[in-house]
């Protein structure tokens, strides 16, 4: 079975721009999904993500060396320098791994000439391109308590001097210079400190423009004049949230989401009307005017207007949930019940862009939308949090009214006292059986008709659940990823979550609409653990329960509580298991709160395990919520709440029969690294290998799906010699076959 490495692609959102700088008619971008170019004269876009190398994602400040190198820093203290000339990125951990303090956000990143000034939560430090390593950093600053962790936010050099804005987090803020002759730096008498504003205003931005150093504070713009800071008056009161110069003029964006030029006589201009989206930082144009990187607008570009430039991508990078259509698109789920307005409704993603549905853009009822999952004839479901459940029939790609379900079919929720009604609807994700049933559990129903069936007249029913005689209030509590699962029989099974009832239920029901539990499986007989997250069934009709220790195979269905009926070892033990996917070799991925393990088809073996330590950040975040499995590509999808990953294998589905096999590379060079790939296996297939004359040169079994390999190796593993084989793939009992050509050349 498969369990090697595959390629890596990461989605993430990256319209919430942190910093941006400029290089001709190229932006770079700090994002909190990464670091991308955005190319002004082609319109096209770069993007790094931790697939190209960045080892976090949640990007705080961006800047360009002497050497045109970009430096993307991020939250975590971690520093990527990307090469644009080699496409290569090496990363920097000083200051992740500097002792003491946990605060290592870098706010800001600003060269000068050899000399790196990296501004962080907790210190300002000094980086020199040409030996290639950190000098010192400077953490006290005159008197400012050194008990108290001193965030720096900017930092210029002029007039041999070293600026810096800096606070304590209380009543310590302060800009504070020093001589750059002075012996000492570390020395904290070395700095002096200067209140600039009003008591208790906070400096937040430095520059230089004109020869002289400029502040922004929290209470306006400033500057120094040689012997003290004078206000530049039309900015008296105003939040300053970014400046940055050109030879020309200052940039400045503010609190009130207005942005203006000064020029060298400080005479401000204002362009356009307040941004829509709240703005971070600011650089000098192309066109001599003042971009603007904001937070949901990416990067504000100034004409007669202001528009919105950033990378297609999702919504956000919150992937509660994630699901595959039939026809190979992905939907993912972007609200998690986190809160009032944390929701960032749903996502399709068709292979090439991504479009999103929110409350803005569509008739989305909410935004939070937590689930997202697969109904019958290849519908997808959107789940909110409280407002019902929106479909998307097959071949659609827009919301209708006539398709968001909630009180109009007769779902009721929970009894709401501010508005004395059952309105707050909660449904879970869907389960279609053979029959054309769709079936939907509600949480906490005010009826206790815990379950909506839509049957497929487009009639709908809703029944209780009854376990052991008792009707339960609930199926579905959060966080459960999959309630309800159906399997070759046409049972319905579901997670239960009424506190006295906790476990998994099976109604054998086969196919009918029914009420009554016929088997209850609780801790007691078989599961790790009553609380349960998921429930699938695998492709030889077994059911795996994900609960918070670890998972349940249930190997007879028919029976489950007979001996034998729910194997002894447990795959994932101890492990909190958030969802489980079977792809179609049925191998299992489980996704856990500690990164991801793929197990043989009967969970005996793990084969591979994934998290961002041994994936070097590829995968996103270790606590993977989703998982969802393209047939036709072989590719696995792990949402979280940092973003999604997207990781290829062989595990593709195979062909009904053979035609002729795809081989390549071909020609395929010897001794090689990459495996031959054969493509267009019928299931559980084997290859054979053979000399233009027939001899036979090496037998291989495949994973079992559409794709096999080979390492260009015969049977007693010597690299073969230069010459055309046949490849020939063929069924176990010979019944089929198929064949293709490749040129070999030993080097």
């Amino acid at each position: 079975m498969y369990g090697g490495a595959g390629t890596w692609e990461n989605f993430t959102s990256m319209k919430d721009v942190k910093g941006v700088v400029r290089s001709g008619h190229a932006y770079w971008a700090a994002t909190s999904g990464g670091l991308f170019r955005w190319d002004e004269g082609t319109d096209t876009y770069l993007k790094l993500t931790n697939a190209e190398g960045l080892l976090s994602i949640d990007l705080t400040a961006v800047g360009i060396d002497k050497n045109g190198d970009v430096w993307g820093c991020a939250s975590t203290g971690m520093i990527h320098i990307y090469t644009p000339s080699t496409g290569l990125v090496r990363t920097i951990s000083n200051i992740v791994e500097f002792p003491g303090p946990t605060d290592k956000k870098i706010n800001q990143v600003v060269t000068f000439g050899d000399t790196v000034l990296l501004c962080s939560d907790f210190g300002l430090s000094v980086y020199r391109l040409g030996k290639g390593e950190f000098g010192d950093t400077y953490t006290s600053f005159g008197t400012l308590s050194a008990n108290n962790r001193i965030a720096v936010f900017s930092a210029v050099i002029n007039g041999g001097r070293i600026w810096a804005a800096v606070s304590d987090g209380f009543t310590g803020k302060y800009i504070v210079w020093a001589n750059l002759s002075s012996p000492n730096l570390l020395d904290p008498q070395s700095w002096t400190l200067q209140q600039v504003g009003p008591a208790g205003s906070t400096p937040t931005a430095l520059t230089i423009f004109n020869g002289r150093v400029y502040a922004g504070t929290s209470t306006g713009l400033y500057y120094y004049d040689g012997t003290g800071w004078q206000s530049v008056s039309a900015f008296t009161g105003v939040p300053i949230i970014g400046i940055s110069a050109s030879s020309a003029s200052l940039g400045v964006c503010t609190g009130t989401n207005l942005v203006y030029s000064v020029d060298s006589t400080n005479v401000s201009h204002a362009y356009g009307s307040a941004l829509a989206y709240t703005p971070t930082s600011v650089v000098a144009g192309s066109n001599g005017l003042p971009s603007v990187g904001t937070l949901s607008g990416g990067i504000q570009i100034y004409g007669t207007s202001w528009t919105s430039h950033f990378p297609n991508g999702p919504n956000s990078n919150q992937f509660n949930d994630v699901t595959i259509a039939p026809n190979g698109t992905l939907w993912g789920a972007g609200g998690g019940f986190y809160g009032p307005a944390t929701g960032f409704g749903f996502y399709r993603y068709n292979g090439h862009n991504w479009k999103s549905f929110t409350t803005a853009n569509s008739l989305l009822p909410d935004n939070e939308v937590y689930l997202v999952s697969v109904g019958c004839n290849g519908s997808v479901w959107a789940s909110t949090y409280g407002y019902g459940i929106v479909e998307i029939p097959a071949g659609s790609d827009s919301i209708d009214a006539a398709h968001i379900y909630g009180r109009n079919v007769g779902m009721e929720g929970l009894y709401v006292q501010a508005t004395a009604d059952y309105t707050y609807i909660v449904p879970g994700s869907v389960a279609c059986d053979s029959h054309g049933n769709l079936w939907i559990p509600i949480v906490l129903p005010a009826d206790h008709n815990v379950l909506a069936v839509r049957k497929p007249d487009g009639t709908w029913r809703h029944v209780p659940v009854y376990v052991e005689g008792t009707k339960v209030d609930r199926l579905i509590d959060r966080p459960v990823n999959r309630c309800l699962a159906v399997d070759a029989s046409d049972n319905l099974w579901a997670v239960v979550k009424d506190p006295a009832l906790k476990g998994v239920i099976a109604l054998a029901n086969g196919g009918s609409i029914d009420s009554i539990a016929a088997v209850h499986i609780t801790s007691a007989n078989g599961l790790p653990s009553d609380d349960a997250s998921t429930i699938v069934v695998d492709r030889d009709n077994e059911i795996w329960v994900g609960t918070n220790r670890g998972i349940a195979i249930i190997l007879d269905p028919s029976n489950p509580l007979v001996s034998g009926g729910i194997a002894t070892y447990r795959p994932a033990n101890g492990l909190t298991v958030n969802a489980i996917a079977v792809d179609p070799l049925n191998q299992k991925w489980v996704a856990t709160s500690e990164g991801v393990i793929l197990y043989s088809p009967d969970g005996t073996q793990a084969l591979a395990s994934y998290t961002v330590e041994s994936t070097s950040g590829k995968l996103i975040d270790n606590d993977v919520k989703s998982i969802a499995i393209d047939p036709g590509t072989g590719t696995v999808y792990f949402g979280t709440t940092g973003g999604l990953a997207a990781f290829s294998t062989p595990a593709v589905a195979p062909k009904a029969q053979f035609d002729k096999l795809s081989v390549y590379p071909n020609p395929y060079l010897v001794p090689n690294g990459t495996l031959l790939t054969v493509d267009g296996l019928v299931a559980n297939s084997s290859i054979k290998v053979l000399t233009i004359d027939g001899r036979l040169v090496r037998e291989i079994k495949t994973p079992g799906g559409r794709i096999g390999f080979w390492d260009g190796r015969d049977n007693q593993g010597n690299v073969v010699a230069s010459g055309v084989y046949i490849i020939v793939g063929f069924t176990q009992d010979g019944s089929q076959a198929g064949s293709g050509k490749v040129a070999v050349i030993r080097h």
